[in-house]
């Protein structure tokens, strides 16, 4: 009896020991967020208080405040189709592309998923600068369009990378008696491959909506005043004298807020999307 009591009570403190360990972790992830939207809902008087206190007001103000005075409505808005338009190029580029890299065998096929890597690992300040130059010949610069084609450059790689590992974990017999049944390559991808791989899909969407509406540098270079992003509308109103700390916590609460609201919604398909070729 001693040993199994020892045993329950060493299993019992080690469970205990996990769940501070990870509520430590969760907090200290958590605290800058938080201490955002503290701020977001404070007076720009009481955020100097000493010593600093969590949420001493809940009034919408400066919310209020940044959407009557500043063009925020129209940065979210370019930030919002930009992100989409990017998404949207990015799958129909990285699936299709993927699903035939994991069923056709070739000379060389490892090393060109190698190279397909390598363009994300490509620092932005490389590119960037003769995209601007072949945007600007195109007619291109200044536009939306500009910024989603370099995006989904970037995009797609992952896209293509994270569906191709996918596509491999499908049984392909799945496929194989679509094709003994009459239907075609296409019609089997369609009707069979992607409704098997709608987790990996939505993760890989995730990844570009978020890479793209987080994207600086690649917006800063190609936009114009009239399709600012959010994140350079913001740097915009930095410094300007009627503008406190409390306006930008409220803009920085407005940017990442469409990102936690869409992970939170698509969180068990990002997870299953993640480990779904983890074990084959």
């Amino acid at each position: 009896m001693n040993v199994i009591s020892r045993q329950s009570l060493l299993d019992k403190t080690l469970l205990a020991s996990r769940i501070i360990i990870l509520l430590l972790i969760l907090a200290f992830i958590a605290f800058p967020v938080i201490w955002l939207l503290s701020t977001s809902l404070a007076s720009r008087i009481s955020m100097f208080k000493i010593p600093p206190r969590l949420f001493t007001g809940f009034k919408l103000d400066n919310y209020s405040y940044v959407f009557e005075k500043m063009e925020i409505s129209k940065w979210i808005m370019n930030s919002i189709l930009i992100s989409l338009g990017t998404m949207i190029l990015s799958l129909l580029l990285g699936v299709p592309s993927g699903y035939a890299f994991s069923r056709v065998e070739f000379k060389g096929k490892k090393i060109l998923l190698i190279m397909i890597l390598l363009t994300r690992a490509l620092p932005t300040i490389v590119i960037v600068m003769p995209f601007r130059i072949i945007m600007q010949n195109f007619g291109l610069l200044g536009t939306r369009w500009a910024v989603i084609l370099i995006d989904t450059v970037y995009n797609a790689a992952f896209t293509f990378w994270l569906m191709s590992g996918l596509f491999e974990s499908l049984p392909k017999e799945l496929e194989e008696a679509a094709l003994i049944d009459g239907c075609g390559t296409v019609r089997a991808f369609i009707r069979i491959a992607v409704p098997l791989s709608i987790p990996g899909i939505i993760t890989a969407a995730l990844f570009a909506f978020i890479l793209s509406w987080n994207d600086f540098i690649f917006a800063l270079t190609l936009t114009s005043p009239d399709t600012t992003t959010l994140p350079l509308g913001m740097l915009s109103t930095f410094g300007i004298l009627q503008q406190g700390w409390t306006h930008m916590a409220a803009m920085g609460m407005i940017a990442i807020f469409p990102v936690i609201l869409l992970s939170l919604l698509l969180q068990r398909y990002y997870i299953g999307g993640l480990t779904f070729g983890g074990v084959k």
